[in-house]
């Protein structure tokens, strides 16, 4: 039993576990760190926000995050003084131990028909993707990328709820079921592309989906809010291109962990970051967005709209919410929201790129993926609902003409407090903040 729950990584930090340690199961560090925290004489705290990520590199950086997550995850300071376990405890390791035996036994079967892939390629019979519409036996029209047809009236009217300002919508990410085409992909090759892009989503996500769900009980006070919108504008500007910055940076590490997008030449991965990161953010905020108050996750609580108001731009935060909202309607998976970044993120169509054809190449593989996971998920009805590309662009540049406005009726506001790369992506040292 030990041996298998060895299997199972920290759940604090996510190094090599040495067992259960206080009801859970844990490395040997945090197990030491708990117990010295037990100490009376001992007091902890942040310099951040209370919010710092906690793992393997990390998780000395901030002792007291770390210990309010020894603590939300279940570790026990009765534990620590009488070193028992209760009966309810042992189950709930119990059930966890057989579950993750099970899963280790699910990816050693998909390894082993990962190697039959290999052996079936290297005797020259190659095997596709089948029972999907578009794959072999089932051939689509070709159709230019980002380009749906909306065929019924009831399409329309699902494309038309992301669009508030009348433009018409825009093209959407992935063409709507009938429309488009699947490449004839290996399923091994589709396979490792959809494993690199999940475990790249979970390696550079701030918090899972279950500690976000945890936390949506825990918003600001009405004095909180009150606090946050008597602050001046410059500050509050400043304070959300911090947080802006650090999410983008979350994106900057996932694209280069996905599988192929390295091999773009170094100027094509620039210009999909830069004119695609603050999308991607933006489709990631609906994991952090709670649509039954309509409050986001700023700052380790949840915060309405109203806690935003001294950054002077309603209309900008209100059309955001809306879009979180709507997205949070189409109930994504954190597979789903993984492969849609992705898709976001590699557009063929973004002005400037060398070598279009081979980020085209990337992604109709990762078009081929998204479509493979809804198929075995019963949810190929989503592809209709996703958001046309034109919301996420015309998003990204209403947050730019605030930010003008913000310059232009605060010019003494120094630009240099900003982050480098917020200054770098959104106001270019070149620019003028003046009226033009």
């Amino acid at each position: 039993m030990r041996a298998h729950i060895e299997a199972i990584p920290c759940k604090i930090c996510g190094d090599k576990s040495s067992g259960i340690h206080y009801g859970v199961i844990t490395c040997e560090g945090c197990k030491g760190f708990f117990r010295r925290s037990q100490q009376s004489s001992l007091s902890y705290a942040c310099s951040r926000q209370q919010n710092c990520p906690i793992d393997r590199a990390s998780r000395n950086r901030c002792q007291h995050c770390r210990l309010q997550k020894c603590l939300r995850l279940g570790m026990s300071r009765d534990a620590v003084k009488f070193g028992r376990m209760s009966k309810k405890q042992r189950d709930r390791l119990h059930a966890e131990v057989q579950q993750q035996l099970e899963q280790q036994q699910r990816d050693r079967d998909r390894d082993r028909d990962c190697d039959q892939e290999r052996e079936r390629a290297a005797q020259g019979t190659p095997s596709f993707t089948t029972g999907l519409p578009g794959c072999r036996g089932h051939p689509l029209p070709p159709s230019t990328p980002g380009c749906p047809s909306v065929t019924t009236e009831g399409e329309r009217k699902e494309m038309a709820m992301w669009d508030r300002d009348g433009d018409g919508g825009g093209p959407g990410v992935c063409p709507p079921p009938g429309v488009g085409s699947i490449l004839e992909s290996p399923t091994l090759e589709i396979e490792l592309l959809t494993q690199s892009v999940l475990a790249s989503h979970r390696e550079t996500c701030q918090l899972c989906a279950e500690e976000l769900q945890l936390r949506r009980g825990d918003t600001f006070s009405r004095e909180e809010v009150c606090a946050f919108q008597k602050k001046p504008p410059e500050e509050m500007w400043q304070r959300c291109a911090c947080r802006l910055t650090e999410a983008i940076q979350r994106v900057v590490e996932f694209a280069k962990r996905l599988r192929g997008f390295m091999e773009l030449c170094q100027n094509d991965q620039i210009v999909l970051l830069k004119a695609g990161a603050m999308e991607v953010v933006l489709v990631r905020m609906c994991r952090a967005f709670n649509p039954d108050n309509r409050t986001v996750f700023f700052e380790g609580k949840y915060a309405g709209a109203e806690l935003f108001r001294s950054l002077g731009c309603p209309e900008l935060i209100g059309s955001i919410f809306d879009f979180a909202q709507n997205l949070c309607a189409l109930r994504f998976s954190e597979g789903e929201v993984a492969l849609f970044s992705a898709i976001v993120l590699v557009n063929a169509t973004r002005p400037c790129l060398q070598d279009p054809g081979k980020v085209a190449w990337l992604q109709g593989r990762l078009e081929v993926a998204f479509r493979l996971l809804l198929h075995r998920t019963q949810r190929e009805g989503l592809l209709a609902r996703l958001p046309p590309l034109g919301r996420l662009r015309a998003l990204c540049s209403q947050h730019m003409e605030q930010l003008q406005t913000f310059r232009r009726l605060r010019p003494a506001a120094p630009l240099a407090a900003f982050p480098p790369l917020y200054r770098e992506l959104f106001a270019p040292e070149s620019e003028s903040p003046g009226p033009r």
